[in-house]
């Protein structure tokens, strides 16, 4: 089917289309013939022949439906090619209004679509940033040890007292509600006085008994990192059933042939020691990455996509486990968690627009081995078999989503390389970027 289709192109915005096209009664009515004889042809209609049914028999029983096919068709081939003849740089999915479909009149349809912003990339060198180098310290390695001793740690139980003491390790059942929307959970292990806010879970139990049962509340932070339960209340309801002492192996040359994989406490230490300095540089060069790409955003000004917006905003709320209620609510609540994601949606997206610009203009590209290559280097770090990950991106479009990033990431290193990086001591500790 070749298309004859005109359209005129509006700008909306400089990232949004608006797209009107006429496809011509003749490619319209060949269309619909094309249709009916198809139908014609398959169908099974009582009283005639395979093939033999009139047309007015066709319409009646099946008019409908290839009328709905003809336009999807006439639709999907003609934008296809007004893409092609405007050079239209898609992204997102177009929103696609279609009038009605008269036989020996013209198809006319609507789509408002966005397009990659056109970026001129401006001089990327010289962007002046601090690396902050702090060193080790002794406390630092020593509350890694502890951690450790934790994960090593052995349960007794508790049989000279039913109240709950700070520090016990409590077994429960527990009911959790949101609204509407029930949780159930058996065998919970919880340690009593824990927690990261006031309210928590963890610091009520603290004076509760065993045997006891409780409903508590939870009053969530709304700066929560789980955007489905920042700023809401939680309640559970629980059932105290074990209780535990916590006790810690003694840290000592047994604990670090035992749980650490060294022949000596000392051995242990240098060696966790050494693995906190290179995340330390990690963190550190991250920041640099991060502040580069940042100075980099602020010296362009262009406009993002608002579909591209929305799609990473949902991506972002479902890596979190965001699950929205039947009902009606869902839409409002599903537009207040977009809105509350969407800066950060909105700097990413901005990101990866300026990185595959300047991709493009480097002429920085990336090759099926170097895709192969990344594959492997996933499966070291996540432990997983690299047959098993490579099945995963059999298909093209998790290969083109990885092969994207991977350029993406040459790009910033590129920009970055041409910075001028000053190290920076600090005494205070190196977060991770946020």
């Amino acid at each position: 089917m070749s298309s004859a289709a005109r359209a005129t192109v509006h700008d909306e915005t400089a990232v949004r289309k608006r797209v009107d096209v006429e496809v011509p009664a003749d490619e319209v009515q060949r269309e619909l013939d094309r249709g009916f004889e198809r139908v014609r042809q398959q169908a099974h209609i009582r009283g005639f022949r395979p093939g033999k049914a009139p047309r007015k028999v066709i319409e009646q029983t099946y008019g409908q439906q290839i009328t709905r096919e003809v336009v999807s068709k006439l639709v999907e081939h003609s934008f296809h090619h007004v893409i092609e003849d405007h050079r239209l740089d898609v992204v997102g999915s177009p929103e696609i209004d279609a009038g009605s479909l008269v036989p020996g009149e013209p198809l006319r349809y609507t789509v408002i679509v966005d397009v990659r912003p056109d970026i001129t990339v401006g001089d990327v060198s010289g962007i002046e940033i601090e690396r902050p180098e702090a060193p080790v310290s002794d406390d630092e390695v020593e509350q890694a040890l502890t951690d450790m001793r934790e994960r090593a740690a052995e349960l007794t139980p508790i049989t000279d007292r039913v109240t709950i003491e700070a520090g016990d390790v409590v077994t429960v059942d527990l009911t959790s509600r949101v609204g509407e929307e029930r949780q159930e959970r058996q065998g919970v292990l919880l340690e009593a006085g824990g927690g990261a806010f006031p309210l928590a879970l963890e610091r009520q139990l603290v004076g509760r008994r065993l045997g006891e049962q409780l409903t508590l509340d939870v009053p969530y932070p709304d700066d929560y990192g789980n955007a489905s339960l920042a700023g809401k209340t939680v309640s559970f309801d629980l059932q105290v059933n074990e209780l535990h002492a916590k006790e810690l192996p003694a840290l000592d040359d047994d604990f670090a042939r035992d749980h650490g994989q060294a022949d000596s406490l000392a051995a242990l230490r240098a060696r966790v020691r050494a693995d906190l300095e290179v995340q330390a540089a990690s963190h550190a060069d991250a920041r640099v990455r991060d502040a580069v790409l940042q100075a980099m955003i602020a010296r362009h000004e262009f406009e993002v996509p608002p579909s591209l917006v929305v799609r990473r905003s949902d991506a972002m709320l479902a890596s979190i486990g965001v699950r929205l209620p039947d009902g009606p609510e869902a839409e409002e609540l599903l537009a207040r968690l977009r809105e509350k994601v969407r800066p950060q949606s909105e700097r990413e997206v901005r990101a990866d627009l300026l990185l595959d610009a300047i991709a493009t203009r480097e002429q920085l590209e990336v090759s099926d081995a170097d895709v192969q290559a990344e594959i492997t280097a996933m499966a070291a770090r996540e432990r997983q078999a690299p047959e098993r990950l490579r099945a995963l991106y059999d298909r093209a479009e998790a290969r083109d989503a990885l092969r994207a990033r991977l350029r993406r990431m040459r790009a910033l290193e590129h920009v970055v390389s041409l910075a001028r990086i000053t190290p920076v001591r600090h005494n205070a500790d190196i977060a991770p970027p946020g």
